[in-house]
């Protein structure tokens, strides 16, 4: 498995993002993985995750899943997301995407997000599109290897 790179401020995967949820992606060339369990800060109402969060995460392994195939940054251009079951505050999750297709410069993905014993809890498909090349170097010099190297990522890291 290959972890992926981290820009410490965003939201998703920013170790230093004091509100954000730190988590980190790992890959084997076909799937993105994360696992994290999020606590009662997270919350939409009792005993609940908020949807939204939930989103934010699955999203993001899909967009680094369609990264992974095509070595290019990409972002959201459509999200469709399947609430299955709730997501509960300190229940350890786990998160599974790919890319699945590529059609006039539009990435394709699908995820899901799964509890301990299996169950899928939320599925989800995205479309991406791939970041313009001068924003791509800006974003590039902005992330970061994990552990950190000080070496500078390039789109072969990704």
């Amino acid at each position: 498995m290959k972890i992926l790179p981290r820009y410490k401020h965003c939201f998703v995967c920013g170790k230093e993002n004091p509100i954000g949820v730190n988590l980190h992606f790992e890959t084997d060339g076909e799937y993105v993985y994360a696992k994290t369990s999020l606590n009662k800060n997270y919350i939409g109402y009792e005993n609940r995750v908020h949807g939204g969060i939930i989103a934010g995460l699955i999203d993001e392994a899909m967009g680094w899943a369609c990264t992974v195939k095509e070595k290019k940054l990409y972002y959201t251009i459509e999200l469709d997301v399947k609430y299955k079951k709730p997501v509960h505050p300190n229940e350890m999750v786990f998160i599974k995407a790919q890319m699945n297709d590529i059609k006039h410069n539009v990435a394709m993905a699908s995820g899901i997000l799964k509890d301990e014993a299996g169950t899928i809890l939320v599925s989800a498909k995205g479309k991406y599109m791939p970041i313009n090349k001068n924003e791509e170097d800006a974003v590039l010099a902005m992330l970061h290897h994990e552990p950190e190297d000080n070496k500078a990522v390039t789109r072969e890291d990704l």
